[in-house]
């Protein structure tokens, strides 16, 4: 009897163990509905934390908090179907901030290259801690937003820990290590990015009612076809109609 109790014991222990949610084995680690990234930049301690959600109708919303000596700056970014940008916060650098998506996105699509050469087979493949590295001796890293564009020559190195999270989540802390032209020539430097990626079907957290009045309205493209009829629209959902149609 006391054998038996002892295995439903375990059993019960298993069964209060959360399950390692699956993750499709094609999903890539450039693909996940949320990413929550910290990067500690190199030089004069510019840090940024970014927060970045992907709606299924494709826009993308960035959370923002930039730190650098002390000052610390705040706001969202919205991207809309690709071309207006809407953007709040940011106090003391608002335009400058708060109009432009280039950094999170470069970071973020950086991240993503690291973690592939890390695991090439995916955030699938990691169902448990583990520590890996990859040195790069020929290929460059290039960057592309569409609206900036960055490189990283060879060689460089990445080392990092990758370990499941919450859920359907994949936590990550890379530090790279590349090098730098300056005017003294090649110069080494490092960042760490550190954070987690959600591959479940997050909530975008804007709904379409959205009132664009809490909001400042910016452009891609300076001379869209829509930028004129937006200045009298109300909600985010007038403003995806319109970008959907007017081209």
């Amino acid at each position: 009897m006391r054998r038996v109790r002892l295995v439903l014991s375990a059993l019960l222990a298993l069964l209060a163990l959360p399950a390692l949610a699956e993750i499709a084995p094609e999903t890539r680690w450039s693909g996940p509905s949320k990413v929550s990234m910290d990067v500690v930049f190199p030089g004069d301690g510019y840090h940024a934390t970014w927060d970045l959600y992907r709606c299924d109708c494709g826009d993308l919303l960035v959370h923002s908090e930039l730190s650098e000596s002390g000052n610390v700056e705040k706001g969202e970014t919205l991207l809309v179907e690709g071309r207006a940008i809407l953007y709040r916060g940011f106090p003391r650098h608002e335009a400058e901030y708060g109009a432009s998506l280039d950094a999170p996105a470069l970071m973020m699509q950086l991240a993503a290259q690291l973690l592939e050469r890390l695991e090439p087979g995916g955030p699938s493949k990691v169902s448990g801690q583990v520590e890996r590295e990859v040195t790069e001796r020929k290929q460059h890293i290039l960057l592309d937003t569409g609206t900036a564009v960055g490189t990283f020559q060879a060689p460089w190195k990445a080392a990092g820990m990758l370990a499941p999270g919450e859920d359907d989540q994949r936590r990550f802390d890379i530090r790279f290590d590349f090098s730098v032209v300056t005017g003294l020539g090649a110069q080494q430097a490092s960042m760490r990015l550190k954070g987690k990626a959600d591959y479940a079907n997050a909530e975008f957290p804007v709904p379409a009612t959205e009132p664009l009045e809490r909001w400042n309205l910016a452009w891609r493209d300076s001379e869209d076809p829509a930028k004129e009829q937006a200045a009298d629209l109300e909600n985010l959902q007038q403003l995806r109609k319109l970008l959907s149609t007017k081209n």
